[in-house]
């Protein structure tokens, strides 16, 4: 079943959307991965926060998610700005990029969007409730978009690219952001 979705994301490859079809796709996909999301995470956050509780001073956890905030969308952009630019495409899997990226970002690791959002999830979750709840929503982004990068869009991008995927993702961390060579 695993295959036949991975396949079926694939097919979107070869499909060219009109600008204003991609744009559409991007509000939509920016709206899910900075509002929606994130309202789900905090909710979780919110009642596992009696369980687990982490206590920090109110200031400090304001100055952490406000770094974590920028951080994260700083990631995020830069990271959609060279899929549109260079990629030719967006980070939604109807409208993905033509072309393999291996600069900017991508070259500190293979998924910049992935790890600017779990930053972001961290100061937002932070930000509105608690470092518990922000916490809380750094694991739930890391599980759940680890499990997609890794069992599906690898595999999409494996079926597009081939050897040339292969060999980059043989050279590039998944997530951590490999800042020194």
């Amino acid at each position: 079943m695993l295959k036949k979705f991975v396949a079926t994301i694939g097919k979107f490859s070869h499909t060219t959307r009109s600008p204003k079809n991609k744009i559409f796709m991007m509000l939509f996909g920016a709206i899910n991965l900075l509002v929606v999301i994130p309202f789900v995470f905090f909710q979780i956050g919110c009642s596992l926060e009696e369980y687990i509780f982490v206590n920090w001073l109110r200031p400090l956890e304001i100055v952490t998610a406000t770094l974590s905030v920028i951080w994260g969308l700083f990631s995020l952009i830069w990271s959609v700005t060279i899929q549109i630019h260079i990629g030719k495409g967006t980070p939604v899997p109807l409208a993905p990029t033509q072309n393999l990226i291996i600069t900017g970002p991508y070259k500190l690791c293979r998924n910049p969007i992935h790890f600017g959002t779990i930053i972001y999830y961290l100061g937002v979750g932070t930000l509105v409730g608690s470092l518990t709840i922000g916490i809380m929503s750094f694991l739930l982004g890391l599980i759940l978009f680890s499990f997609y990068n890794k069992f599906v869009e690898e595999k999409e991008l494996l079926l597009r690219f081939g050897k040339e995927y292969g060999a980059y993702k043989r050279n590039t961390p998944f997530l951590i952001p490999k800042l020194w060579r």
